[in-house]
């Protein structure tokens, strides 16, 4: 048999093996890739967490309004949910109603939220922000048929200042007050014509709003009210009470302290 010649070159091309540089690059692109999915995931389950935790919040107070907005402190929304406790829950909001004054802002914190087929809540603290177009919206409403004009605050008396009249003949002077853990605005002075004149009933019993006698949200308190050059700012308080699905009403816990 005659053998074929050694040829020490090349031969036939085989397939070669993928170097190992080759292939940590391709496990890297597939980690990232993984890693790309498993984030996104992640954060569609968080949104939609978030959005569930707004919704619920939408319900108990309605009267924060389109614009509120939740956050979870530091923590996941997801983890939260999934373990049925927010140790706290950050809200806020833009158009919130105070009674009857409109497009007020809120800064509110909530601590140790249990969600079940009822919502638990041991402390809520809140910051109002109520400006002026919004105490002007107040007095005209509970003015009725008298004309109102201007309405500014003066931070260094404490009052707001309402000019009445075509033309502002009348001035009222009203003084944010707290009653009950809630704020209202009541007469201080009224002049017509630079004449004093005794506020006989201007708005129902010697106070113009804005209470309209509902409670506030989430069992918040009035605990100080503060005029300012553009508003009121009011804080509010409210220790641990309920939430009741589904109409959101609210139900103060006991006090330890209280007698039986």
């Amino acid at each position: 048999m005659r053998r074929r010649p050694f040829r020490s070159g090349p031969g036939r091309l085989r397939t070669d093996r993928p170097r190992p540089a080759a292939r940590g690059r391709r496990t890297r692109l597939l980690a990232a890739a993984l890693a790309l999915v498993l984030a996104a995931g992640a954060g569609a389950g968080e949104f939609t967490a978030r959005q569930l935790i707004r919704s619920r919040i939408a319900r108990a107070a309605p009267a924060l309004g389109d614009t509120l907005t939740a956050r979870t402190g530091d923590g996941s929304a997801l983890w939260d949910l999934a373990n049925r406790r927010i140790p706290r829950l950050d809200i806020s909001s833009e158009d919130a109603r105070l009674g009857p004054l409109p497009q007020a802002a809120v800064r509110a914190r909530l601590d140790d939220v249990r969600l079940g087929g009822t919502t638990t809540v041991a402390r809520t603290h809140a910051e109002v922000t109520v400006p002026v177009r919004s105490l002007g919206a107040a007095v005209r409403a509970a003015a009725g048929s008298t004309p109102v004009g201007q309405v500014r605050t003066d931070p260094a008396a404490g009052t707001v200042e309402v000019a009445l009249g075509q033309g502002g003949f009348g001035r009222l002077t009203l003084r944010p007050v707290i009653a009950d853990g809630r704020v209202s605005l009541t007469v201080s002075s009224l002049t017509v014509l630079g004449r004093g004149l005794p506020p006989d009933d201007p708005g129902r019993g010697g106070g113009w709003g804005p209470s309209d006698g509902r409670p506030y949200p989430l069992g918040l308190r009035a605990g100080s009210v503060q005029v300012l050059a553009d508003g009121l700012r009011v804080v509010l308080d409210g220790g641990p009470g309920t939430v009741s699905a589904p109409d959101g009403g609210w139900t103060a816990a006991p006090d330890p302290g209280a007698a039986p």
